[in-house]
């Protein structure tokens, strides 16, 4: 029997990582359930990697490479396809001009397993550098005969991906610098600015202002919060996964109001676009939703699909059940509904993939139009306010 490698939750929320033998994945998820624990990361490991430790396996894993270059890997490697290179060739043409490392002995391996009689997809699958849902989508391909397309398809949904990610980080980098910036200049201020004036002051016994006197105090407190900080910080970083488990995070991340909108939406468009291009692919629906399953990054969220996942195979509808899980919005329903009618659910899907990806652009711009401004205005009160505290002193002597 194979060996699976397993990351769990157990009933008081905490995180147990182990390897089980098992028969299957559906095997393995009853024996767990058996012993009251939530699986939300499974994988099928080797003897040898069995007999390791956890943090073993952990060292041992191939590290992962970046979404920029599987982008790339997967677009030459379509190109290729479409000039009708052999694969095998591909491969040994890619392996002489990657610069990176962790590629090029992907690359190598792969070729090693074509030759070795393998499929395309599983050769790829065996480098462990690839995502389950894109071995998936290639095996498609090679069933259908139109890998190369297929290898087009998944690099232009990493690159969109890559795009909406950086287009997220560029937004923030203005605010972060203001605020950085603001800080900084209240840093210096309170510690070096303020301490000066302050012994000035007592030199001439005279009394600070009242200004000046909140400055101080704000000052003494940040020093002394700052001395404690080590001792507050060092106890939690140790405890953190027993209080920030992912399945707190997650319990979190559905509670704050604006985010969670932002947090459902964005996992929706990418749980859709998978499910989309990997039907296009020719993927049956049962297959191609357990593998969309993946990609949905909080766990409570993916309980629900998980539920749709098994329910499909007894022949259900996908939007009857997303109905009746309460899983996506009425309206976007109704569109799957549309597609499964017209037998064109994978377009529907990819439009429904295109609607929460705009909205989740809509939600994140609204925010930021809202931050900087507010940040702008909090960073010039604090920043005029410390700034008048300490010129006041300086003013109040000079005059007298």
């Amino acid at each position: 029997m194979p060996f699976y490698r397993y990351r769990a939750f157990s009933k008081d929320g905490k995180e147990v990582t182990a390897v089980e033998e098992a028969v299957s994945v559906s095997h393995l998820k009853s024996i767990l359930s058996s012993k009251d624990l939530v699986p939300y990361e499974i994988e099928e490991v080797t003897a040898e990697q069995k007999r390791r430790s956890v943090f073993q396996l952990e060292i041992f894993r191939r590290k992962k490479i970046s979404n920029e270059d599987l982008s790339l890997l997967l677009y030459e490697i379509g190109i290729l396809l479409e000039r009708n290179v052999h694969i095998t060739q591909i491969f040994d043409i890619l392996s002489k001009q990657m610069e990176n490392q962790e590629i090029k002995k992907a690359v190598l391996s792969a070729k090693t397993y074509l030759q070795e009689g393998s499929s395309v997809s599983e050769a790829l699958g065996k480098t462990k550098i690839f995502p389950r849902f894109l071995v998936e989508m290639i095996r498609a391909g090679e069933t259908s005969g139109a890998l190369d397309k297929i290898f087009l398809s998944a690099s232009e949904f990493i690159e969109k991906q890559e795009e909406f990610k950086r287009k997220i980080i560029n937004s923030l980098i203005y605010p972060s610098i203001v605020i950085g910036v603001g800080f900084l200049a209240m840093i210096v201020i309170m510690n070096f600015v303020v301490p000066t004036i302050t012994n000035i002051y007592q030199q001439f016994g005279k009394e600070l202002p009242t200004s000046t006197k909140i400055v101080v105090a704000f000052s003494n407190i940040s020093s002394t919060f700052l001395k404690f900080l080590p001792v507050l910080v060092i106890p939690l970083f140790f405890m953190r996964k027993r209080f920030l488990n992912r399945k707190v995070l997650d319990r979190i991340r559905l509670k704050i109001p604006f985010f969670n909108k932002v947090h459902r939406y964005s996992i929706y468009s990418t749980w859709s676009n998978t499910l989309g291009i990997l039907l296009k692919g020719g993927l049956t629906l049962d297959r191609a939703v357990e593998i969309s399953n993946e990609t949905i990054n909080n766990i409570y969220i993916r309980e629900g699909f998980n539920t749709v996942a098994e329910e499909i195979k007894k022949g259900k509808s996908l939007s009857d059940l997303l109905k009746r899980e309460k899983l996506l919005p009425e309206n976007s329903i109704q569109l799957l509904k549309i597609g499964e009618e017209t037998g064109q659910l994978d377009k529907m899907l990819l439009l429904v993939s295109q609607i929460y990806k705009k909205q989740t652009e809509r939600l994140i711009s609204l925010f930021l139009s809202y931050l900087e401004p507010a940040v702008l205005i909090i960073l010039s009160v604090l920043i005029g306010f410390f700034v008048f505290a300490t010129l006041l002193p300086i003013f109040n002597l000079s005059i007298k």
